[in-house]
């Protein structure tokens, strides 16, 4: 959100400029200057005192005239030295925006927010200290904001407690306020001296407010809408195509690596809604099924190492599976043509607790079915992959978190990324997967089947995922020929609209490896283009979209790039 401001503090009696474009305003988007700034712009959406999106936000982006946002930089960068950052409300605010909100301030009958906004107030009062018809805002020098906390590595960083939220109405809203504890007010001064230091005055009514002292336009308003920059390129569609994570939003962390190299890695949105923690390339989001191509590695590892072939019967290591397995061999759970049934068909409903792996097997053991002869076609399966996960722990004697420890993660420098089981070792920098609800978001992190680690349970994040992308390409980890199975037309997926096969946990097209995984609260995809050594990663907290074309599009940007170098 976004605060609003007193009555212009200016002699004169303020002009509006005809200026149409920030360009002619002298204006900046504060991510020019600050890309990865924290934004909670909140007139853009419905998230608001007013309850809908404010006239003139056409876009969640933070400008301010060009002095302004340098000195707002210098806060940042000078804060980022104690391992705090800023997040911002709301920046410059068209005069439009402004007179938005003075129809709802006369608007008696509309109390939706009261009780969030203004509780110990009656409406009548906001109108003058709180509400004015000119606003400091659209001059485009005063801006409302908060401070982040961060951890010792700079992430998890998170709101400080500042004793009300932003946009509240009343005096525990005042930064010296007398309702407010020791502890809230000593944040609201380490925000002040950390702006005052820089040029910037507080309102004193509202804690989140600051104007640069020596304004470039003291008399001057302006009534551009609130867009997005309108730049060509790259970086810019990116930062587009990236806009609906932005903000108080289950978050995303993007990352292109090639040849080997990351040369993008950014994170938008929040991996914790409830806590308002900043998504990060350390967050740790739940893999969902790109957990599989970890699973068939661990296989091929264990081939590699002499301790199963992957023609092996899967009853020569899981003899309680039932006789219709008798032709099932490890290939068909890696390649999904063993014809094994869905587990979570099998699952009474409601089920009590979690299935794991191991209850998988269980489940299986029951069903003397099929749904088809072994490696006469395909369906994806995610009953095999939790067979396999269990295979693995035959194979090397140890619990699968272990070995994939042991014998990938480690080995691969993957030091945050783990097959997590409740009661084991906590994710690090954990993201928490929500659902859209009519009124927002939900959290729905974990469900019956989050508990199975085979198929979907490994946690993760970019950074990570970096190191794994990069040994994809080398024998680091996977020999050349178990790289090549993986790799590999194990089995053809579909012929339309364009021929797609399955290797070993991976999906393959012309040119193209990938896999997605979707579970709940948790979307995901990593997309190769072998040839052309582009790797695109993006991992969310959020049930929806699959971010499979997001990941195509970016990746098309680089290559388009590549191409248009001299050779």
């Amino acid at each position: 959100m976004a605060s609003v401001s007193a009555l212009a503090q200016v002699d004169a009696t303020p002009r509006v400029s005809a200026a149409v474009t920030m360009e002619q305003a002298r204006m900046v988007d504060i991510r020019s200057l600050v890309p990865d700034i924290s934004q909670s712009i909140a007139y853009a959406g419905s998230n608001n005192f007013v309850g809908a999106p404010i006239r003139g936000y056409q876009a969640p982006r933070c400008w301010l005239k060009h002095e302004a946002a340098e000195a707002l930089a210098r806060v940042d960068a000078a804060l980022r030295e104690r391992h705090m950052r800023l997040r911002v409300f709301d920046c410059y605010r068209p005069v439009r925006a402004v007179a938005h909100f003075v129809r709802w301030a006369n608007d008696r009958a509309d109390q939706r927010s009261k009780a969030t906004h203004y509780p110990d107030l009656d409406k009548s009062k906001l109108l003058g200290d709180y509400i004015a018809p000119v606003s400091g805002h659209s001059r485009g020098a005063t801006v409302d904001l908060t401070v982040l906390r961060c951890d010792a590595h700079d992430v998890d960083c998170e709101p400080l407690d500042m004793g009300t939220g932003f946009d509240f109405f009343g005096i525990r809203a005042h930064t010296d306020s007398p309702e407010v504890n020791a502890a809230q007010r000593a944040n609201r001064h380490l925000l002040r001296d950390a702006m005052e230091a820089q040029g910037f005055r507080n309102y004193a009514m509202e804690w989140w407010h600051y104007t640069l002292r020596l304004e470039p336009t003291p008399d001057t308003l302006y009534d551009i809408p609130v867009t997005a920059p309108t730049d060509s390129g790259r970086q810019a569609e990116i930062e587009r195509l990236m806009q609906p994570y932005d903000g108080d939003v289950p978050g995303v962390s993007l990352l292109v690596l090639k040849d080997g190299k990351v040369v993008l890695s950014r994170s938008y949105g929040r991996s914790d809604l409830e806590r308002g923690i900043e998504a990060s390339p350390a967050t740790g989001y739940r893999l969902a099924s790109v957990t599989k191509q970890f699973t068939a590695a661990a296989i091929l590892l264990l081939a590699q190492d002499g301790k199963l072939a992957i023609d092996d019967p899967v009853k020569r290591w899981l003899p309680s599976l039932p006789k219709v397995a008798d032709g099932i061999t490890l290939r068909n759970l890696l390649d999904h043509t063993s014809g094994m049934l869905d587990y979570e068909d099998l699952m009474a409903a409601p089920y009590e607790g979690q299935i794991r792996d191991a209850g998988v097997l269980a489940l299986l053991e029951k069903e003397d079915r099929l749904y088809f002869p072994p490696g006469s076609s395909f369906r994806y399966s995610n009953s095999g992959y939790a067979l396999l996960a269990l295979v693995a722990e035959r194979a090397s004697g140890k619990s699968f978190p272990e070995y994939l420890r042991t014998r990938i993660f480690q080995p691969l420098g993957m030091r945050d990324t783990l097959a997590y089981v409740a009661g084991g070792p906590e994710v690090p920098h954990r993201a928490w997967g929500y659902s859209k609800a009519c009124d927002g978001w939900t959290r729905t992190d974990q469900n019956a089947y989050s508990a199975v680690l085979g198929d979907g349970g490994i946690y993760s994040n970019i950074a990570d995922m970096a190191r794994w992308a990069a040994a994809l390409d080398d024998d680091r980890l996977l020999g050349k020929a178990s790289r090549a199975l993986a790799f590999e037309r194990q089995a053809q997926v579909s012929s339309t609209p364009e021929a797609t096969w399955y290797g070993f946990g991976w999906r393959l097209a012309d040119g193209l490896q990938w896999h997605s995984g979707e579970s709940v609260g948790f979307r995901n995809t990593i997309v190769r283009w072998p040839k052309q050594r582009l790797t695109v990663v993006v991992l969310s907290n959020r049930n929806d979209p699959t971010p499979y074309d997001l990941a195509i599009s970016i990746g098309r940007w680089f290559m388009a790039d590549a191409q248009a170098e001299p050779h």
